[in-house]
C-alpha cells in the first residue's frame, strides 16, 4: 500500500494580533524550543536545561509581524544582553508545527 503523504497543520493567522493567536504561538514555541526531541539519538541536542519561565519567554506583535524572546540560561559566561534569543515566528507548512521561528 502506498504511504500517504504527511499532513501538517496549517499555521495560524500571524497577520493580526489577537490574544488566542499569542497564546497559540507562546505554546508553539514552547513545543519547538523547550520541549525534549522526541526519539533523540545519542549526541542530539537535549534542548534547553531550563523552562521557558524560568526563561522570561515572551511571544509579542510588532511592526506587523510576531516575535518570540527569552534568556539563554546555558550561556552564563556571556553578558546578560549576548544571551538575549529573538526570532520572528513565520507561517511554514512544511513544518510538523506549522511556524518556523527565524534569526533576527
Amino acid at each position: 500500500m502506498p504511504e500517504l503523504p504527511e499532513v501538517y497543520p496549517m499555521p495560524p493567522d500571524l497577520t493580526r494580533y489577537t490574544e488566542a493567536t499569542r497564546r497559540t504561538l507562546y505554546d508553539l514555541v514552547v513545543r519547538v524550543q523547550f520541549s525534549p526531541i522526541p526519539d533523540a539519538r545519542p549526541g542530539d541536542w537535549p534542548g534547553p536545561s531550563y523552562t521557558p519561565d524560568a526563561a522570561g519567554l515572551n511571544v509579542f506583535y510588532a511592526f506587523h509581524r510576531w516575535f518570540a524572546a527569552w534568556t539563554d540560561l546555558d550561556e552564563l559566561e556571556l553578558p546578560p544582553d549576548q544571551r538575549l534569543e529573538l526570532v520572528r515566528i513565520v507561517a511554514d507548512q512544511r513544518s510538523p508545527f506549522g511556524i518556523g521561528l527565524e534569526e533576527v
